[in-house]
């Protein structure tokens, strides 16, 4: 027996030296589901250019899916209307790539669009995009591109002016439509691969995102002569591009939908495996149901088989428990079932499928039976037994128990086999508190509460059994029954954290005491004594006017307004008021003041 344990991971292990790793996952139905949603955006009120609609287009062609008739009008609207002929290439391609792909009626381009493409193959001073383009324009309207050779040698030229990763992605699907003028490409390619990023050894990507990978993905694929990507390449890239699955760009989701697709029809597609549906089993539906597709949800090209469970080993010990047990076929293709009749408890498989293999970690879950409880009161010093009460779940205690500060609340019970969560909970309203329950050797479960100790307050407590497990099918919420326990300190009242809240009565200072009013009375006398004064003088000396001009009144006039202000904002206004008309007063006074001082000055020198 020990001889066969340690036979099996050995024969595992040698078994996964001969297969390579699968992908965790697919483009499922929920997912095209919301890349679709993503893609109609891209059709409803479409304006400006034709690159936001193209993505829409061009995602739901190659997802398989049928457009409204009325989003076709629109955009078929659209296209004629914006079309120009003396468009970038690339807008060209888009432009007459969504006119063919919503079939819309009627001829767009003209010869002159045509021969303004061929013009682009032969400049100078197009770029690998520019070229891209224009060739797969000219593929799309059944035209021949001119000089191959030289189109070829012009890529050449511009790879050596900008060899970055974008300016390679579109060399590579320019110099797929050369035919054998194309091949030098393929001297390119190791360059290109060897530029991606791996990360955590697990995924595969080219710096710049997504597009910038989709774009080098499909257009290595289009040489599978040259055999770009090997098996583990392909599945690592697989695995990036399953995590931009939640992409929320029209042009994103294209690069997904493209990439996607490129891989899954190549000779390298990756195999996915997974779980369908929840990642666990019970005793009396053991069937586990595995999914394995390519990374579209498609069965694959040629049947993964056989698929075998090579081992299933229990995680909590390490024990093989399973070993080369074949899956069968399920209802569709992509369907296969591996029975798992195991005692409960999480458990790794090692699965394999043809060349491919992958490691799923799964539940079993079964039913834990309660087989008796007793419950009851026990003396604090343990000078005498406890004084237990049997119960069968789901009955509850006759009558309560009533405790003081000399009792224990004692609890035994046994079940079928050892959970990880075992409580009592003692609650009443809103307070609580869980008390946990340890087996001892036998397995026997025990609780004892020491009331005085545990409780805070006298009160009546409802008793509650919890037993729960991660692989227990059937957790258990037990009501035992009540028990009031009488100690010295009453249960406190319940305050209402809701209602009026008391009054705040404020304390303000009491105001200084004001001075006599005789006293006031003198002391503003003496404030405007000068200004008496000043009315005695004019009157013994006399006023001279001889100076005074019509030019003087509006200064006066505004000096004087400037003091009524400062009266008024004695008197009742705000500072706020004050300076919102000493603005234009003040203004008006200065321009004035200005005005008469510049005339006085001009008599003078007179």
């Amino acid at each position: 027996m020990h001889f066969k344990l340690l036979l099996l991971p050995a024969l595992v292990f040698i078994f996964s030296t001969a297969t390579h790793a699968s992908v965790g996952g697919y483009i499922c139905p929920n997912d095209r589901k919301k890349l679709l949603t993503v893609l109609v955006k891209a059709l409803i009120n479409v304006q400006g250019d034709f690159s936001t609609p193209y993505y829409g287009i061009k995602g739901f062609k190659a997802l398989n899916e049928q457009l409204a008739p009325v989003l076709v009008k629109d955009n078929c609207a659209h296209i004629k209307k914006s079309y120009k002929a003396d468009c970038s290439p690339e807008e060209n391609f888009q432009g007459l790539s969504a006119w063919y792909l919503l079939g819309c009626s009627g001829k767009l381009h003209t010869d002159a669009t045509i021969n303004n493409l061929r013009t682009v193959l032969e400049s100078d001073k197009s770029t690998t995009t520019d070229i891209r383009y224009a060739a797969e324009t000219l593929k799309l309207l059944g035209a021949a591109i001119p000089n191959g050779a030289k189109v070829a040698q012009l890529i050449q030229t511009k790879l050596k002016e900008d060899d970055s990763l974008q300016s390679l992605g579109h060399a590579l699907h320019a110099a797929a439509l050369l035919g054998t003028a194309g091949n030098f490409i393929q001297d390119r390619i190791e360059e290109v691969v060897v530029q991606a990023d791996e990360v955590d050894g697990k995924l595969l990507q080219w710096e710049g995102g997504l597009t910038t990978t989709s774009l080098l993905i499909t257009g290595l694929l289009r040489f599978p002569g040259a055999k770009p990507l090997n098996a583990q390449q392909a599945e690592k890239l697989a695995t990036y591009l399953l995590t931009r699955r939640t992409v929320q760009t029209p042009k994103g989701a294209l690069a997904l939908v493209e990439a996607t697709t490129s891989l899954a029809s190549s000779d390298v597609s990756p195999v996915s495996i997974t779980i369908a549906g929840p990642a666990q089993v019970t005793l009396d539906k053991p069937e586990l149901k595995i999914h394995i597709s390519d990374i579209l949800g498609r069965p694959l090209k040629a049947p993964p088989t056989p698929v075998v469970a090579q081992s299933a080993t229990r995680i909590t010990d390490d024990v093989v428990v399973l070993s080369k047990q074949p899956l069968s076929p399920g209802t569709t293709p992509v369907e296969f079932i591996l029975p798992l009749r195991l005692e409960p408890g999480q458990y790794r498989i090692a699965l394999t499928a043809g060349a491919h293999s992958t490691t799923l970690t799964v539940r079993v879950l079964g039913p834990v039976t309660l087989e008796w409880l007793q419950i009851g009161l026990g003396d604090a010093d343990g000078s005498a037994a406890p004084r237990l009460t049997k119960l069968q779940h789901p009955s509850k205690l006759p009558s309560p128990l009533r405790a003081d500060s000399s009792h224990h609340l004692v609890a035994k019970f046994s079940i079928s086999r050892v959970v990880h969560q075992s409580f009592l909970r003692l609650y009443s309203g809103k307070k609580e508190i869980v008390f946990v329950a340890e087996p001892d050797s036998s397995k026997l479960y025990k609780i004892g509460v020491n009331l005085a100790s545990e409780l805070a307050h006298s009160g009546t407590f409802e008793m509650e059994l919890i037993l729960g497990d991660s692989v227990m099918s059937n957790p258990i919420r037990w009501v035992l029954g009540t028990i009031e326990v009488n100690l010295s300190t009453p249960e406190p009242e319940i305050k209402s954290l809701r209602g009026p809240k008391p009054e705040i009565k404020h304390l303000f200072r009491q105001p200084e005491k004001r001075p006599p009013e005789i006293v006031s009375m003198l002391f503003t006398g003496l404030t405007a004594s000068p200004l008496l004064l000043l009315v005695i003088l004019w009157w013994k000396i006399g006023v001279n006017f001889g100076g005074f001009t019509t030019l003087s009144v509006p200064f006066h006039v505004g000096f004087g307004g400037i003091l009524y202000l400062f009266f008024l904002f004695w008197w009742k206004l705000d500072m706020f008021t004050t300076c919102a008309w000493l603005i234009p007063i003040g203004g008006f006074t200065f321009l004035a003041g200005h005005k008469l001082l510049s005339h006085i000055a001009k008599h003078k020198k007179a």
